[in-house]
């Protein structure tokens, strides 16, 4: 039985579990839209802007663990997408792209929107590959969704000529292929055993990869079994509960300097499921001289030992021995000292300024007012900084944000979020900045029903940017100065609530108004440009006369 490659494709990513994918209609992919017309078992999003989709594919990744699917038009349309694709690869998130592709008997010619993929996500991707027979379309998928999630988890692109759709093909489609997971063998993992119980300040950083819920678990159990304090890597805050004794805090973007100290304290780190990048690694700092480090990652590009997160952190629980009291006693006292720590810097301390509402008060109303296993998700900002010093996650949270720092990231992967999740609150803390950057989706939010809050800082700045240019070049303001719109009445517009906080004392009244409303509901928070993160002010910064 012959069939159009389109619908070969479609019945392949059935077989490979996508049950939802995120795009930007184009005519390059118009035989994949009509295949997908009659499959019940894919869900359609239509975003805004392809770079919207590819974010709502990125946090959907994030929340399953499974790649992303994004699809979208030739020229443009990939190269507005290439922005999931680059945060894809530095978050280590499966993510499968699609691009639809001129017809095959003009390559090479500089047709309408005619790019070279391989050239231009080369550095990007894992694996771009162009498919020119429609006969090859099962392979190539299967190798894609295997790639994405192989080693590193990663981002691959698939492109399709939009002739080659069309083609009549007899075949098959392919089962996926599996993942092979790499797991330590008994000796390694006895060793590393052996080592932590032997330290006298070891300390264990843990990544993304250990987000999932069996991950989650197992870091519980290697924590208590060994007395051991957990540190979550860049952006990963919500995978140990903040509130437990052995919660050692943050390695967040300019961490506090007394904390990186306190964390060179260590004569051990074992960072399991995180690429020692330049924030977790607080500037390739950590492990600092005389820290010895055991690295433990799927990839053995990455680290000295090549396994499977979640499986090792299992194995390494239960191969523990026994501590002795001793031991125990000044275990306790060293994560008292790093739960001690951070435990004092999240405590808020309510403060008001003269130039609006400081980002914290509404912030901290949502401890209140969440229940433990709501998603936040966070765009890029110094405004995330009072949630990341003052929400205690509790373990069950999720908490989603990008590593690669992308801003426009908060409103599509609030959509994503809740139509994964459609009976969990959502709330997103976003910045004026990168509200009007990808805040369009909020259409999109509308069409497909989701349902979550926004909090928007408007302080009418490159809030983040700005700090840097009082650190470095005071006092010489530069293109951080932002005309905003008023966000409540943009919500409006699109059909969603709109609400304003002007007043710190409203926080917990607009927060409530803001979840209980049946929409996606945005807050438009006059938030403070004085008190322009959780940690220092611009009078601080200016120098001194």
């Amino acid at each position: 039985m012959t069939r159009r490659a389109a619908d070969l494709l479609v019945d392949c990513l059935v077989v490979h579990g996508v049950d939802r994918v995120f795009c930007v209609p184009g005519e390059s992919y118009l035989a994949v839209l009509d295949a997908l017309v009659d499959r019940e078992e894919i869900d359609v999003v239509v975003a805004r802007h392809e770079g919207g989709a590819g974010f709502m594919g990125v946090a959907d990744a994030k929340l399953t663990m499974r790649p992303g699917v994004v699809f979208v038009s030739r020229g443009p349309g990939a190269t507005n997408a290439s922005i999931a694709v680059h945060v894809a690869q530095q978050d280590a998130v499966p993510f499968v792209l699609f691009i639809g592709q001129i017809e095959r008997k003009d390559f090479g010619r500089g047709a309408f929107q005619e790019v070279d993929y391989v050239q231009t996500f080369g550095d990007m991707a894992k694996h771009v590959e162009v498919v020119t027979d429609g006969n090859r379309v099962p392979e190539a998928i299967r190798r894609a969704f295997h790639l994405a999630q192989s080693g590193t988890p990663g981002p691959t692109v698939v492109v399709l000529p939009e002739d080659m759709l069309l083609d009549h093909v007899e075949a098959e489609v392919l089962a996926p292929k599996p993942v092979a997971a790499s797991h330590a063998d008994a000796e390694i993992v006895a060793e590393v055993a052996a080592k932590i119980a032997k330290a006298e300040r070891p300390a264990l950083i843990a990544g993304s990869l250990l987000r999932g819920d069996d991950g989650r678990a197992a870091l519980i159990r290697l924590a208590e079994a060994s007395e051991t304090p957990v540190i979550a890597s860049f952006k990963q805050q919500d995978i140990f509960p903040n509130t437990h004794r052995l919660f050692g805090g943050h390695l967040g973007y300019m961490a506090p300097e007394d904390q990186v100290r306190m964390v060179g304290e260590a004569d051990l780190l074992v960072a399991i499921g995180t690429r020692m990048g330049d924030v977790t690694s607080q500037g390739y700092r950590l492990p600092m001289q005389g820290q010895e480090l055991v690295h433990v990652f799927p990839d053995p590009a990455v680290a000295s030992i090549a396994a499977d997160p979640v499986a090792f952190v299992d194995a390494l629980a239960k191969a523990m021995p026994r501590l002795s009291n001793t031991k125990v006693d000044a275990r306790t006292r060293w994560a008292d000292r790093l739960h001690g720590r951070h435990a004092t810097q999240a405590v808020w301390k309510p403060v008001e300024a003269k130039d609006g509402v400081v980002f914290g008060h509404p912030t901290v109303a949502l401890i209140d007012q969440l229940p433990d296993d709501a998603i936040l998700v966070m765009d890029a900002g110094n405004f995330s900084g009072w949630m990341h010093r003052h929400f205690p996650f509790s373990g069950r949270h999720k908490l989603l944000g990008v590593i690669a720092g992308a801003m426009g990231f908060g409103m599509p992967a609030a959509v994503a979020a809740s139509l994964r999740y459609p009976d969990k609150p959502v709330v997103v803390l976003i910045g004026d900045g990168g509200f009007l950057m990808t805040g369009t989706e909020l259409a999109t939010a509308i069409r497909h029903k989701a349902r979550f809050v926004a909090m928007v800082s408007n302080n009418g700045s490159y809030g983040t940017i700005r700090l840097h240019q009082e650190k470095h070049y005071p006092g010489r303001v530069s293109a951080t100065e932002l005309v905003n719109p008023d966000f409540a009445a943009l919500a409006r517009s699109f059909g969603a609530t709109g609400l304003t906080l002007a007043k710190s004392a409203d926080s917990a009244k607009v927060v409530a108004e803001a979840l209980a409303a049946k929409g996606p509901a945005v807050i438009d928070v006059r938030s403070s440009l004085e008190h322009i993160s959780a940690f220092t002010t611009l009078s601080a910064l200016a120098p001194a006369k």
